[in-house]
């Protein structure tokens, strides 16, 4: 069973909200979530990283400590008949067109060439549905605005890791692309050093409540950090299907979102996204709460690490929102823009939607499960603040304590 407090495992059913989008994106949504008969969360997921992965590397967030593209790992929570796939597919149907062009002109120009030249000329694909982690490193070496990782199944995602490579190094590729955009260095057997400068990462997938324990029940991803990377949309639990049979039109959708997504694909020039004083202050506020918490030990370990995660996720939703009402306005950008207060405060209510639904994934995982010794050991170090004393009444020592808890 779990060890966490009950508090942080409350079943009620929460939403995530849309009224700090753009009218028009929120109007496309609407229609989506209707005509696919799907939860407003699953085309919530799929428009934002839809919107990070066109708008690539053109929109930046930097504080002069830390920087931030519009990047998600996202996953849509539901059973087989939740419509997981056909939302993400309907979301990202502009990027397999403008996907599907980018091939077609890599074909003409590369129709004459010769196997080898033919391999070292760049593709401008920004969608990979089946591919090795080299294949992808090619991708982002050619694509300096990212690549999304597409998997109808998230499960095919994960399994996928380390199928060529026995030291893990897939995993670890996945775990540190993460809102790290250092240029990335590798070399490949008779093709010497590759430099790919600033790699952007992204990964969207669905997958099965029901597969969740036995997946992770047992993996290493809880304590590694890759699920607290994830973004979380869920069924909610009043959910119910449309049962009207009622077929809803949805070309004008189609076009906005079309325009929208276009509009992002065909930008050209650095944007740089600042924070106005209320945003700031906002978000300011929003770290020190996480770190009040940590300082009085009532955030458990993985959910420490979710906060972690959202105080970088809460500056990304809020400057993929604000592109969205940029390129839904057919506004100017100008040398900046601008994130706002209201901005800001939806985001902070996304986060608090991400933190419910992170806790929602771990209690399934852990539901059951038989948690090693170690495990509740660097769970229980988390909430009790004197290390010696935790180590004397179990009868360890506090070096073996802290040798335990320096392995996560």
């Amino acid at each position: 069973m779990s060890i966490l407090p009950q508090n942080l495992l409350a079943s009620s059913s929460q939403r995530l909200p849309i009224d700090g989008l753009s009218y028009q994106v929120q109007e496309v949504i609407i229609t989506f979530a209707k005509a696919l008969n799907c939860p407003i969360e699953f085309v919530v997921g799929a428009a934002m990283a839809a919107a990070a992965q066109a708008a690539g590397n053109c929109f930046v967030w930097n504080d002069g400590k830390y920087t931030c593209y519009p990047q998600f790992y996202t996953a849509l929570l539901g059973d087989s008949t939740a419509n997981k796939t056909s939302t993400i597919r309907k979301m990202f149907k502009p990027l397999e067109c403008a996907d599907r062009q980018a091939y077609y002109d890599w074909e003409r120009v590369t129709n004459d060439m010769k196997k080898e030249e033919k391999l070292r000329t760049p593709y401008r694909i920004g969608l990979l549905q089946d591919y090795t982690l080299e294949a992808y490193q090619d991708a982002l070496k050619f694509n300096h605005n990212g690549v999304t990782a597409f998997a109808d199944e998230i499960l095919t995602f994960f399994g996928g890791f380390n199928k060529y490579r026995a030291n893990g190094s897939d995993e670890k590729f996945f775990l540190s692309a993460f809102a790290n955009y250092s240029d990335y260095k590798r070399t490949r057997r008779g093709a010497g050093l590759d430099l790919i400068e600033r790699p952007i990462v992204r990964i969207i997938g669905g997958i099965q409540p029901e597969v969740l324990q036995p997946t992770f029940g047992g993996s290493n991803m809880l304590a590694d950090g890759m699920l607290p990377r994830f973004l979380w949309f869920a069924v909610p639990n009043d959910f119910r299907f449309d049962e009207s049979g009622v077929e809803i039109d949805t070309r004008k959708a189609e076009s906005v979102w079309n325009n929208i997504i276009n509009r992002l694909l065909i930008h050209y020039g650095d944007v740089k996204i600042v924070l106005d004083g209320d945003a700031q202050k906002l978000y300011t506020d929003y770290k020190v709460s996480h770190s009040m918490e940590k300082n009085r030990k009532t955030l458990f370990g993985y959910e420490s690490a979710v906060c972690g995660k959202l105080e970088i996720y809460a500056i990304i939703w809020a400057m993929t929102s604000r592109i969205l009402r940029y390129a839904a306005d057919e506004s100017e950008t100008g040398e900046a823009l601008v994130i706002q207060g209201y901005d800001m405060k939806y985001s902070l209510a996304c986060m608090d939607y991400f933190q419910h639904t992170a806790m929602m994934v771990y209690k399934t995982i852990t539901d059951g499960v038989r948690l090693k010794p170690t495990d509740c050991i660097r769970g229980l170090s988390d909430l009790i603040r004197n290390q010696s004393q935790f180590a004397e009444s179990i009868g360890y020592s506090q070096q073996r304590i802290s040798k335990i808890i320096n392995e996560k």
